[in-house]
């Protein structure tokens, strides 16, 4: 079974928005990436938070390759986004599904994120021009 996929599921049995729960973690610990996305609507924002969650439930990167390479071009060239603003995006949605989780959320869940975190982590870096794994 797929932790990461389930706690996906667990958490939107809450019936809880944790997109703005996600993004309000992001900007505490990332302050320039709430910079960066202050022209940046709502609807723009939930796409692209649909986006890292599809990401997020992936456990094959190999046919996502072209479409991480261009994303990860277009966010360097176009926004100027640095490497570890992927980390801590990632780590609050993390964050967040562990909260909506809250007596859920176990050691089997928490290995589960780190290794999709840092595996989708070390896809994204692979294909920067900032910084290589």
């Amino acid at each position: 079974m797929d932790l990461v996929l389930k706690s996906f599921e667990l958490a939107a049995e809450t019936d809880t928005d944790i997109t703005p729960l996600i993004y309000d973690k992001y900007f505490k610990s990332s302050p320039e990436s709430e910079d960066l996305m202050s022209h940046i609507d709502e609807l723009v924002r939930g796409k692209m938070m649909e986006e890292v969650f599809r990401l997020l439930m992936v456990e094959n990167y190999q046919p996502e390759a072209e479409y991480l390479s261009f994303e990860v071009k277009n966010h360097e060239s176009a926004y100027n986004v640095e490497p570890d603003m992927y980390i801590k995006l990632l780590e609050a949605v993390r964050l967040a599904v562990k909260d909506a989780l809250t007596s859920e959320w176990s050691i089997d869940y928490e290995e589960a994120w780190q290794c999709r975190i840092g595996d989708l982590t070390n896809e994204l870096f692979n294909r920067s021009k900032k910084f290589s794994v």
